[in-house]
């Protein structure tokens, strides 16, 4: 399973492991979504109080996922010139204090 290509599902009422057909439209079963209950259950299992991760356009920039315990961020403002995304990046300071930055698309074109 490419666990790279997987995301959380779209809230994080739904539990479990789901195919992901946007990233898998061939059914190959190669990558997923994933539930709250997975994203705390790795936590806990690896003794770590956050994950952060890519990968994924998020239109705000970044997303907050499992009570705030999975954090996306996407790294390209308007990926691909089409999508009007902001982008961010995490300022993480002692005591796990995180603080986004983000940084809206350019509206000169370049």
């Amino acid at each position: 399973m490419e666990l790279l290509w997987s995301d959380p599902t779209a809230n994080d009422d739904i539990l479990g492991v789901h195919p992901n057909l946007l990233r898998d439209p061939l059914k190959q079963n190669n990558m997923t979504l994933f539930g709250a209950d997975l994203v705390e259950k790795f936590l806990k299992m690896n003794q770590l109080q956050i994950m952060i991760r890519g990968n994924q356009i998020c239109q705000d920039g970044m997303d907050r996922f499992a009570n705030g315990q999975c954090i996306t961020i996407s790294s390209c403002s308007n990926y691909c010139g089409t999508h009007g995304n902001d982008a961010s990046f995490l300022v993480v300071q002692k005591k796990l204090v995180i603080s986004p930055k983000i940084i809206k698309p350019s509206t000169n074109g370049a």
